[in-house]
């Protein structure tokens, strides 16, 4: 039996998974000492990941129904928000306490604070959009994400002047982004004369042109912010914005915007007056994105910069998962959101902790030196690769079976071609990593150096774990794709 104070908190678990990183990014930037923000940030991002997952596992494994209580805020709890929101919270927490090591590496000691508070209201807003029930509610956490982010990328900048032009190409970028939004949201209550989700609903649809085009632009504002090509200028800021930046960008930042962009276009693709412009519109950009940001990925000769590449053209599989628009097409969408994930713990978190973010050259030999990251990263390389007994593995066989499932045989090719070309920029990172001499000092070692590499290690033993035994995941992505649908209008 479990107490009352328990009881509260799960009736109230949507508002308070964003209200405690809120209140904790307000704790940490007020506070005087960096290791005080730290801790602060930490339990603040445990107890959104407390609240997550709890909130994740009754309803998605435990199959218990979720009613919200009366908050007097707009907010929808459904399956892909129960799933995403889970993740984002993780991610926030890993990234939170991995800051205490790769805060100095990046940002100057009195600007510590803030780029941790940045860091929790990131998690706060694409949680809070993943929980919204409504469009203006979703638009608004979208945009308070982003900007946390642009500004995390530009306290950057105080050390490595780089960093500011890539906080005004996220500046830019996502100022495109929120006006297609906007666009997009005013021509949906246009067409069904409201902004919540069920203004969506195939009978409420007056002019479905009208609603196709509006759903298609709010889907292309989310896509531009999760990077996924052509509109992935931007990520150009990864390179910039050192590796706890990167980090954040990558497994808050993307991750974020994917699952809010599978949410809204599960939403979109129920109403059938709408569901096949929207299908198609994502199709074509995820076979643009993944073919892209592959190609791209062979080519770069930065890690962060590889990290950029690779989360766009995981976010052409993501979205050609989503456009299958079945209930295994979006399981698969979330299988591969969690995948990259991992991914970009394993690769950017395990660089960052020996500070090898620049050259790839870095990494040469590392293997000799520090056995515990190249473990990371070579488990990150693998599961792009989609190897059998990883995590990414998975996601693209799931992929692979929603494509013939809907008679999509080119997202196989898709997916394979992904795969292979992952095999290039992968193994190029592990013959590195293993089979050259050493050509930079190691900048590695200590204490702080472990509790940074912990992230990189967790996602690592997940991506691999899960790989070995993913029924626990496979149920909740089956069951979260299945609430998604059920309850979509």
């Amino acid at each position: 039996m479990t107490s009352p104070i328990v009881e509260l908190a799960r009736a109230h678990a949507p508002l308070l998974i964003v209200i405690a990183p809120l209140a904790g990014a307000a704790l940490t930037a007020a506070s005087p000492h960096a290791r005080l923000s730290w801790a602060l940030a930490a339990l603040a991002g445990l107890a959104m990941t407390a609240l997550a997952l709890d909130l994740a596992l009754r309803m998605l494994l435990g199959g218990a129904q979720m009613p919200i209580a009366s908050e007097g805020l707009s907010l929808q709890l459904d399956g892909v928000g129960a799933f995403g929101a889970a993740l984002i919270a993780c991610a926030g927490a890993l990234t939170a306490f991995g800051a205490g090591a790769l805060l100095r590496k990046t940002f100057h000691p009195q600007a510590a604070p803030f780029a941790l508070a940045l860091i929790l209201a990131m998690s706060a807003g694409w949680a809070g959009a993943l929980l919204a029930g409504d469009f203006v509610a979703l638009f608004l956490a979208v945009e308070t994400a982003w900007l946390a982010g642009v500004g995390l990328v530009a306290l950057a900048g105080e050390r490595d002047r780089a960093a500011l032009s890539g906080a005004l190409r996220m500046l830019g970028a996502g100022g495109v982004a929120a006006a297609l939004m906007l666009l997009g949201i005013g021509l949906i209550a246009r067409a069904s004369g409201a902004i919540d989700f069920a203004a969506l609903g195939g009978g409420r649809i007056a002019a479905p042109g009208l609603a196709a085009t509006g759903a298609g632009l709010v889907l292309l504002g989310l896509a531009l912010k999760a990077g996924a090509a052509p509109l992935h200028a931007w990520t150009a800021a990864y390179g910039r914005a050192g590796g706890l930046g990167a980090l954040a960008l990558g497994a808050i930042g993307a991750v974020g915007a994917l699952a809010v962009l599978i949410r809204v276009a599960a939403l979109a693709m129920a109403a059938p007056a709408i569901a096949d412009g929207v299908s198609a519109a994502l199709g074509a950009i995820g076979v643009v994105s993944a073919v892209v940001g592959s190609f791209q990925a062979i080519g770069a000769r930065n890690i962060l910069r590889l990290a950029a590449y690779v989360g766009t053209a995981q976010a052409g599989c993501v979205l050609i998962a989503v456009a299958v628009g079945s209930p295994a097409g979006v399981a698969a969408a979330l299988l591969q959101l969690f995948a990259f994930c991992a991914a970009a713990f394993a690769l950017i978190g395990g660089a960052a902790a020996i500070g090898a973010v620049d050259a790839l050259s870095a990494l040469d030999g590392i293997g000799r030196r520090a056995p515990l990251a190249s473990a990371a990263i070579a488990a990150g390389s693998l599961s792009l690769m989609g190897a059998p007994l990883t995590i990414g593995f998975l996601g693209r066989w799931r992929l692979i079976e929603a494509g013939v499932g809907a008679g999509w045989w080119w997202a196989t090719g898709v997916a394979i071609a992904t795969s292979l070309a992952a095999v290039f920029y992968g193994g190029r990172l592990i013959e590195r990593l293993y089979f050259r001499k050493s050509t930079s000092p190691y900048q590695g070692g200590g204490e702080p150096w472990r509790a940074a590499l912990a992230p990189a290690l967790v996602a690592a033993i997940l991506a691999i774990a899960l790989g070995i035994h993913p029924s626990a995941l496979l149920q909740a992505a089956d069951a979260a794709a299945a609430l998604q649908l059920a309850s979509a209008p």
